[in-house]
């Protein structure tokens, strides 16, 4: 006969093995009921933890009926148990116990449903997740995210049209995190809610869900959106839906065919502004373009759109326009970009990358700008990089952005120049009046000698 174990009080209590050899079924059942109603917490829990493995509905279902009678404590072990037998007799009574007064117990019949609930209970974990809070509201929504059964995704899309609007959230969150394709559709008529969480979910859930065959449907609610907050939502949601496209050179294309369409100023900026995200090198000469128009809005969308460019390409024109417009915001825009983007360069050699640097130094009108130059120069990894922010650590309105630099560009420069990074890293922590910099300069250091 096998014999399991557990500790009451300080006697050592055999509990038979509950099926098998041992007691017959009907008696081991009748056992284990004994003892959930024996009020015997240590007892209840030996008992709950081996009916996982006990076959039969009438087990669960006798469970069940005792579930409600037990200690909270009692009811999270027994609910987890109920859970992992994946017995979908046990659901009324795991339904029943998610309006439990005790959060643990809410806690643990939301998350037993998990793995029992089916397309019945979608509306039941949608709603939860969206009143509730904390670690009850994580578990509705995980359990919502893992529901099985072949109706489960089509009833998160039926119910979405009629929700309210913080359900509706959820629903929509459930149709990402299950990636359920069909519901780009749904997701495309919430994009224009008149509740703004939920056109922002729709936004942040069609870029998971919408391929590129959707792009012109999404290019269109870009065309048509009325916030700057949801110009920008959608805007990342076409960028990363064109990203699906393997072509880089047909990323843009949705786009591109649509601008010439288009003639509001506003929408036209938005157009120009997601090409900056998307990247596509056939999108420049329309930028390019763009920047001689007179409209100085589509300018300034044309200009932050260069600025935003994932490789250096745009380098020039910013430079160019850093230089010489007339318009101080598109010089700064410019700038900014043209910093940016000279961390991104690879083609040219460290010399030239620092000459670079310099220029944009001498472009910056301010102290602000200067700071920003010495934050972008801190990235370069060469001699010449480390002598220009050495320059500056003198100057006391830039010397905490040079001294942040120069340990950067020191740690950069460790393999190749280590007795100058050493020389470097030990002047900083000397003359540094900032304790956070000594200690990662000296942190720095440390690693190199060891």
């Amino acid at each position: 006969m096998t014999i399991k174990h557990t500790i009451c009080g300080s006697v050592a209590i055999p509990l038979m093995c509950l099926y098998g050899v041992g007691l017959a079924q009907n008696d081991a059942v009748e056992m284990v009921l004994d003892i959930l109603k024996s009020g015997d917490q240590d007892m209840q829990a030996a008992a709950i933890s081996m009916v996982k493995d006990m076959p039969g509905e009438e087990i669960t279902k006798a469970l069940a009926v005792e579930l409600p009678k037990l200690s909270p404590t009692s009811q999270v072990q027994l609910l987890s148990a109920l859970g992992d037998r994946g017995d979908a007799a046990a659901r009324p009574a795991v339904v029943a116990a998610v309006e439990s007064e005790d959060q643990s117990v809410r806690i643990a019949a939301l998350r037993a449903l998990g793995q029992l609930g089916d397309d019945t209970t979608v509306g039941l974990l949608a709603r939860t997740a969206a009143g509730a809070r904390g670690a009850e509201q994580k578990a509705a929504r995980d359990s919502l995210y893992r529901l099985r059964g072949p109706k489960v995704d089509q009833v998160i899309l039926d119910e979405i049209p009629e929700a309210e609007a913080r359900v509706k959230v959820e629903l929509i969150s459930g149709v990402g995190q299950r990636n359920i394709s069909a519901g780009v559709e749904p997701l495309l008529k919430t994009a224009k809610d008149g509740d703004r969480k939920v056109r922002t979910e729709s936004f942040r859930v069609l870029k998971v869900v919408a391929g590129p065959e959707h792009l012109p449907a999404l290019v269109k609610l870009l065309i048509e959106a009325q916030s700057s907050s949801d110009r920008s939502e959608c805007q990342k949601s076409v960028a990363a839906v064109a990203h699906k496209i393997e072509d880089k050179n047909k990323q843009a294309q949705a786009v591109l065919t649509a601008l010439p369409k288009v003639k509001q100023t506003q929408s036209r900026c938005a157009l120009l502004g997601v090409l900056g995200k998307i990247g596509d090198n056939k999108a420049l000469p329309v930028l390019t373009a763009a920047l001689k128009e007179k409209d100085a809005d589509i300018q300034t969308a044309a200009i932050r759109s260069l600025a935003e460019w994932p490789t250096a390409r745009p380098l020039m024109d910013l430079q160019k326009i850093a230089s010489s417009s007339e318009n101080k915001l598109h010089r700064i825009l410019a700038l900014r970009g043209f910093v940016r983007l000279i961390g991104l360069e690879t083609r040219l050699p460290d010399a030239a990358i620092v000459d670079l640097y310099k220029k944009a130094m001498s472009l910056a009108p301010d102290v602000g700008e200067k700071r920003r130059v010495l934050s972008g120069l801190a990235t370069a990894k060469s001699r010449g990089a480390l002598e220009m922010a050495q320059a500056y650590l003198r100057e006391e309105t830039l010397s905490r952005e040079a001294e942040f630099a120069v340990v950067k560009i020191a740690e950069g420069i460790a393999a190749d120049s280590p007795d100058l990074a050493k020389d470097t890293l030990r002047e900083i922590i000397e003359q540094t009046k900032n304790d956070t910099l000594r200690e990662q300069a000296q942190e720095v250091l440390d690693k190199m000698e060891q």
